[in-house]
């Protein structure tokens, strides 16, 4: 209302001027600078009055605890973790050398601010008190454990992820109000020159948009030096309220272990509980790394056990469907190795192993027992095809995706299984030579395996061909002519317009890191607001230069410059404030298929703010210094040519689409590549989700198919 009255006014004023012959431009040079600072009164004004809404921080941690729940929950599913039940995964307290003396453990327990977390009549005498098995992990953390920080190590294989994950699981059943909230991290991401902190918050937003909203007032600042303000993520990271577990410290550059070590203890000092997964070897090296002295402060640390031979046995013959049916059998031979130094028997006293195996060799509903597609396990205790551990290992992971897809099965894949392994292999390859071997595959990190120069090439190049066209075609309709005359001159004028434009999107391309946009959604307020705020600001600009074209043109002309600078003011302001964040709700975790969806509508939304204005623009000033169709052919491929390019800037998606297509056509990756990999996750087991990034099963299986490490 303020705006419109400041409009009205202005009008006013004009009209009062040319009736009593004040001078139209002394009168608008007078009452134009009024409005700028009058609209900056009514914008305090109005945020003065504009109260956020309060944040309920228990709400908000309860919300969290449902998404988390959620999420891990699925996963678990997709995963087979309890199919067709858990495995007993026990494990026993590791030496001195790798954790904390007990005492010592004890007596920086009861030395923490506040006392301990838990029950000192629950610890155990000594470290030997920390053994147990399956469930009993969440006890073992939250009672017997005295600073709750904890390093669970093993072998490769052995069931650290998944114990994670179990944890995660009990730590959630047993949370009552106020505790804080468990959150996995997978350290493979973290580059420890980052503040550990702020991966920790980038991780909770890309997995939790909600927690991009703003602190609580009172505690809106971050701990940092130069005192940002602080969103819901980083609040949550700095009071306390998230117990981080990281998974994969082994899956950092071999250089950083001991740095990283030490900057965990930096940013998670001791009363900070936390869970910390390794393999055994890599973890130890970082302690006794010549030179260093550094380990995990005030953690106890636990070592995963080999599966027991019955244990395995009973696991193998259930899942074929009971002790006594025909595919139980089939393990008798390899049962009798389980437990023994034999190749099959060490490969197969790893979780890893016996779900690899059970993968290849357990035939599932609709798979004939006679066909190539059901293998008989027998073939594993053949010591001259399979002399060792390796050996048996290399079989496995070269048998699992061939099993993955194999066509019998309830859902049959969309791909084959050599389809299938060519595109796990470019994925495999791309993660270990582009991305360092870090398991984490982001959909949006692809654009690496095109040059930049090249990528923008290709889209500026396709940018420019058919916005050239679309005006060159247009304008060709103006002159007349054939329908053929007018494509022709339509599609020179696109590689006309196409080539440049290329060129200046690889000279001009982004070197900043591409990361997913920010949801946007539409609010109608803020379009009407802005829009009136357009009005005042393009009528003064469409004065002065409206004024000035219909002294040195035509009035007429004048006054359609005007007239569409005020209309571009007004849509370029009104449609761009119309597009504001979206606060999604807590209890929603976003997945890579979210995430790409989520990206793109951002990228269409704001290529339409970006280049309706500039297409009303030129399309008008062409309509009427030309002819009509011109002018409509002109805006349209100037509109295009800019929405297209400045939504580009702002979100992934495009680039993303520019090296799928290309993939696609050189047959590197599949043309719809995100169903590809949501199949490859739910369906086939050969893909595991973390937040918003996809990962191979198992790292190893990424090392396997990549070919410089021996497929």
């Amino acid at each position: 209302m303020y705006l419109l009255l400041s409009v009205i006014a202005l009008i006013a004023a004009l009209v009062l001027a040319r009736r009593f012959d004040l001078g139209v431009a002394q009168t608008a040079a007078a009452v134009l600078p009024t409005l700028a600072p009058g609209y900056l009164a009514w914008a305090a004004f109005h945020a003065d009055r504009t109260e956020a809404d309060p944040v309920d921080m228990d709400k908000v941690l309860e919300q969290l605890v449902v998404a988390v729940r959620t999420q891990w929950d699925n996963e678990a599913a997709v995963r087979r973790v309890n199919d067709p039940y858990p495995l007993p995964v026990a494990w026993r307290a590791t030496g001195n050398d790798l954790a904390e003396d007990w005492p010592l453990l004890t007596s920086q327990a009861r030395a923490l601010p506040g006392g301990p977390p838990g029950n000192p009549t629950l610890w155990p005498t000594d470290a030997a008190g920390l053994a147990g098995q399956d469930a009993e992990i969440g006890q073992v953390f939250s009672d017997r454990v005295p600073t709750q920080r904890l390093v669970i190590l093993g072998e490769p294989g052995a069931g650290k992820s998944v114990l994670l994950v179990r944890l995660l699981q009990d730590l959630i059943a047993r949370r009552i109000n106020g505790d804080p909230v468990p959150v996995l991290f997978s350290l493979a991401s973290w580059d420890p020159d980052q503040p550990l902190k702020t991966w920790m918050a980038d991780q909770l937003r890309r997995a939790h948009p909600g927690l991009a909203s703003a602190a609580p007032p009172l505690v809106a600042r971050t701990d940092t030096a130069d005192a940002e303000p602080s969103d819901l993520a980083l609040h949550l990271l700095n009071a306390g309220h998230i117990l981080p577990l990281f998974d994969g410290f082994d899956e950092l550059p071999p250089s950083q272990h001991a740095p990283a070590l030490d900057k965990l203890n930096l940013a998670l000092p001791a009363q900070q509980p936390l869970v910390l997964t390794s393999r055994t070897t890599p973890y130890r090296t970082a302690l006794t790394r010549p030179g260093t002295t550094v380990r995990l402060n005030s953690a106890a640390a636990i070592q995963l056990l080999p599966l027991k031979a019955q244990d395995a046995a009973d696991y193998l013959r259930r899942d074929a469907g009971g002790q006594h049916t025909p595919a139980a059998s089939r393990w008798n031979t390899v049962i009798t190795h389980l437990g023994t130094p034999s190749p099959v028997g060490q490969a197969l006293a790893t979780p890893l192993g016996l779900f690899l195996a059970r993968t290849i060799y357990n035939p599932r509903p609709g798979t004939p027992t006679a066909s190539p597609s059901a293998p008989h396990p027998d073939e594993l205790c053949d010591t001259a095809v399979y002399p060792d551990h390796d050996a048996i290992n290399t079989h496995l992971f070269r048998a699992f995706i061939p099993a993955a897809y194999t066509p019998h099965q309830t859902h049959p894949p969309r791909w084959t299984a050599e389809q299938a392994h060519h595109t796990f292999v470019f994925l495999a390859t791309f993660l270990q030579n582009q991305r360092a071997g870090s398991p984490d595959l982001a959909w949006w990190e692809l654009h690496h395996t095109l040059p930049s120069a090249i990528r923008a090439t290709l889209f500026g190049f396709t940018v420019g061909i058919v916005a050239g066209v679309v005006a060159g075609t247009g304008m060709g309709i103006t002159v007349g002519g054939e329908i053929g005359g007018r494509l022709a001159a339509g599609i020179m004028f696109g590689l006309m317009f196409g080539l440049p434009a290329g060129l200046a999107a690889a000279v001009t391309t982004r070197r900043n890191a591409l990361t997913p946009s920010t949801r946007l959604r539409w609010s109608s307020r803020a379009f009407g607001r802005h829009l009136l705020l357009g009005v005042v600001v393009g009528l003064g600009v469409a004065f002065v230069v409206g004024l000035g074209v219909a002294v040195a043109v035509a009035p007429v002309v004048g006054v359609s410059v005007g007239l569409t600078i005020v209309l571009a003011s007004m849509l370029a302001m009104g449609l761009r404030a119309g597009l504001t964040a979206e606060t999604p709700d807590l209890t929603t975790v976003v997945g890579p298929d979210m995430l790409i969806t989520q990206d793109r509508r951002s990228f269409f939304l704001l290529a339409l703010a970006f280049g309706l204005a500039p297409g009303l623009v030129f399309g008008i000033m062409f309509g009427v210094g030309i002819e009509p169709m011109s002018g409509l052919a002109v805006g349209a491929a100037v509109g295009l040519g800019v929405a297209v390019t400045l939504g580009r800037l702002q979100a992934v998606w495009a680039d993303y689409t520019v090296v799928r297509l290309c993939l696609g056509v050189r047959r590197e990756l599949p043309i719809d590549l995100m169903a590809f990999l949501k199949d490859a996750h739910e369906r086939r087991g050969v893909l595991r989700q973390v937040g918003a990034v996809y990962q191979f099963r198992h790292i190893d299986l990424q090392r396997h198919l990549a070919p410089n490490n021996g497929t």
